[in-house]
């Protein structure tokens, strides 16, 4: 029987912090796509109805609507924004965006299409991510289509609000707006005025914007299909899909090595959705074994720093985190005890800077073990103890690799589950329920944690491995299990 510190209890989150996983969570900001593209649609559809209609008033009001939801969502934003600047150098165009709330500032209503751009960054978040060609280009791909669309939509939203300031050559009959668009698109591909000639100041201005802006998109669309530049594109864009504080309940990586991409392999292998991983190393280049196949990429991060300093912990949003897991970092130059040492102090400080977060850290001897438990890590893995006792174990028993190698990972065959004890399994002993978690799952009950009071202190959580028929569970308590699926209690 082993004893195991109980998990601490978190606190009730504070009205701010409820605001904060509200406005990032995946509904949230999908609904604030799907809000920007109607309200886009809407503002798009306003010239094709007569003024003062019923429906032309309606697309007004809903315009309106919009930039209302487009203004509280931004608020909120503001409020939970933990630098202030960061959150003005962020979402300065947003803010543009709904200037049109003022009555005086109608005619700036084309500013509602530069919430185009977070729309993509949105999107570009929630989207899987794909293999080959496509897997390295998609956020370039998601990139320069938004900036295409945007730039077409504004300069001929633009012309369309002036009328006059482009001489069109055909489509006269045609309505403002649809010939305007049609300018917008041929100028932003051939580089030079196509379908008409400016005639303002405006639409001199305009059409020079959409040839730069042609000259842009291309410009960069051909750069990202080269080998050479996916790379450095794909690092650069990477800080703006993943804003590190603007992450909630991810994971962050303290040091690498070559458990890591096993272990990411792990952390995605189950069901969704998966939380966003941090990576922290002092190397200066992203670790070149950190794009995985069927991890996605989108929810991997990388940052250069010291894991051991506060400052560093606070740049990745360690006080946000759900989970740390520290590896003893493979760089050169260190040796065991020094790497030890490195991840005792950043498990010590990653502690006292979150008190609810789960920690788990990997040590190369296992006498810095009693270190870690002072600072209530909850998990320690010692990696050559481990290796050595699965080495004997196999010499005992021959044959016990292929058993090990199924239910240690579960991304194949069976796999260590959890499963909290429900009120209707409540006084139900372990015989009754071997024989039930066998019948209905197919699963094979390993051990029973159970919290033990503690005169004067905070419970323990007690261990059993192959418990006794006769005992029995409580609600609330905790079994491990063996199965190809985690069991539905």
């Amino acid at each position: 029987m082993k004893r195991l510190n109980a998990p601490r209890p978190a606190g009730l989150p504070t009205l701010k912090e409820r605001a904060d996983r509200f406005i990032h969570h995946a509904v949230v900001e999908s609904a604030i796509v799907a809000l920007i593209l109607l309200a886009v649609g809407a503002l798009l559809a306003e010239p094709a109805f007569a003024e003062g209609s019923l429906t032309r008033v309606l697309l007004e009001s809903f315009g309106t609507l919009a930039s209302l939801l487009f203004a509280i969502e931004l608020s909120i934003r503001y409020w939970v924004a933990p630098v202030k600047m960061r959150f003005f150098q962020r979402y300065w165009l947003d803010i543009l965006a709904v200037l049109p709330l003022a009555r005086p500032l109608r005619l700036l209503r084309v500013f509602l299409l530069l919430r185009l751009f977070r729309a993509g960054m949105l999107l570009n978040r929630r989207l899987s991510a794909f293999g080959g060609l496509i897997r390295g280009t998609l956020n370039e791909m998601t990139v320069l289509t938004t900036l295409s669309l945007t730039v077409v939509l504004v300069g001929a939203v633009t012309l369309q609000a002036v009328p006059g300031s482009v001489r069109f050559d055909v489509g006269q009959d045609a309505p403002e707006l649809e010939r305007a668009l049609w300018f917008s698109v041929y100028t932003l591909i051939g580089g030079e005025p196509i379908g008409g000639m400016p005639s303002t100041e405006l639409g001199r201005a305009v059409t020079l914007a959409l040839m730069v802006g042609g000259l842009t998109v291309f410009g960069m669309f051909v750069g990202a299909v080269s080998a050479s530049m996916i790379t450095i594109l794909s690092r650069r864009l990477e800080v703006g899909e993943m804003e590190l504080d603007e992450l909630r309940d991810h994971i962050i990586v303290c040091g690498w090595n070559p458990a890591g991409p096993v272990m990411l392999k792990e952390l995605f292998s189950g069901p969704g959705p998966h939380a966003a991983v941090v990576v922290v190393t002092e190397r200066a280049e992203r670790p070149p074994d950190l794009d995985l196949p069927g991890v996605p990429s989108h929810l991997i991060s990388y940052h250069s720093g010291d894991y051991t300093r506060v400052d560093v912990l606070q740049e990745v949003g360690v006080r946000r985190a759900r989970a740390a897991y520290l590896l003893t970092d493979g760089a050169p130059g260190r040796s065991d005890q020094d790497r030890d040492a490195r991840t005792v102090l950043a498990a010590h400080t990653i502690e006292r800077m979150n008190r609810d977060i789960f920690c788990c850290a990997e040590l190369i001897n296992g006498a810095n073990a009693a270190a870690l438990d002072l600072t209530r890590v909850e998990e320690v893995v010692v990696r050559d103890w481990y290796a050595g006792v699965i080495i004997g174990s196999m010499g005992r028993n021959r044959g016990l690799s292929a058993v090990l190698n199924d239910i240690l990972s579960s991304t194949r065959g069976n796999a260590f589950h959890k499963i909290t004890v429900p009120p209707d399994w409540d006084g139900q002993a372990i015989g009754a329920l071997h024989q039930l978690l066998k019948e209905r799952h197919g699963a094979i009950l390993v051990s029973w944690e159970r919290e033990v009071p503690v005169s004067g202190g905070d419970p323990l959580r007690e261990v059993e491995v192959n418990p006794h028929v006769d005992r029995v569970v409580s609600k609330g308590d905790v079994l491990v299990v063996i199965a190809a699926t985690a069991p539905r209690a």
